[in-house]
């Protein structure tokens, strides 16, 4: 065997176990996301690139967010909103409850003083109830604070944000 060619056999054989073990480290990183109790908070700023996420796991501010949505659903007002359309922009905050906790529900959206579940986009043209509350505000001032510190959320996205509520 040449020097060539074993040059390029050493090297596709890295190449080939690199790439073997990125679906691997993928499938890893979901698994681990999914044992993992807390939630995942999605800015929903872009149509054409990731959003920013922030997960949070510690058990005081989990326990802080759940019961703000607990109250916002409880004493909120339930109304029925037409579907809208496709929005570009900020479109609001999605909570989501990762572990067991997640597996049956679906993911929350946060908007202003409006909390819904999020619709399956068959039926998002479609009216739907959604709980509307003055405690949502704070809850969204809450998670983007959150966001800021967490250095997902920069002036930008922020100003953004800030003209579009």
């Amino acid at each position: 065997m040449s020097r060539h060619s074993f040059h390029a056999f050493v090297l596709s054989g890295v190449l080939g176990w690199g790439l073997a073990g990125v679906p691997a480290a993928l499938a890893s990183d979901v698994q681990s996301e999914q044992s993992q109790q807390g939630l995942r908070v999605t800015y929903l700023l872009y149509s054409g690139r990731p959003n920013p996420v922030v997960l949070v796991t510690d058990p005081g501010q989990v326990r802080a967010i759940e019961e703000q949505l607990d109250r916002i659903l409880a004493s909120g007002e339930r109304v029925t909103k037409a579907g809208s359309p496709a929005l570009l922009g900020y479109t609001g905050i999605q909570i989501e409850r990762l572990g067991d906790a997640g597996r049956h529900g679906r993911p929350l959206v946060l908007r202003g003083d409006v909390l819904s579940v999020k619709a399956d986009p068959a039926v998002a043209a479609t009216s739907s109830q959604v709980t509307v509350s003055r405690e949502a505000v704070g809850l969204e001032s809450l998670l983007l604070e959150l966001g800021q510190s967490q250095k997902m959320l920069g002036d930008m996205e922020l100003s953004v944000i800030r003209q579009t509520r």
